[in-house]
């Protein structure tokens, strides 16, 4: 896989997390998105330390982010940037 595939696994992701969670934040687990596949995990932190340098995320724990509801439509944006 490359990078591209990468991104639009987070994006899929992130738009099913949308639909499906209820509450005000949003729980980005790049385990779920990865499984065993270490640079895809290395891929997805970047973008995710990226999104987080800019103030739309929280980094909770390794390989887990929040991101509140009402920022997820421009975190996607951002995410989209990369492709």
């Amino acid at each position: 896989m490359n990078a591209a595939h990468y991104i639009s696994a987070l994006l899929y992701y992130m738009y099913r997390k949308m639909k499906v969670e209820r509450g005000s934040l949003v729980s980005i687990k790049t385990r779920e998105i990865c499984k065993t596949d270490k640079r895809c995990s290395w891929y997805l932190r970047e973008i995710m330390l990226d999104v987080e340098r800019r103030g739309l995320a929280k980094r909770h724990k390794q390989g887990v982010y929040l991101i509140e509801r009402n920022l997820l439509e421009r975190v996607i944006s951002t995410v989209k940037e990369e492709l």
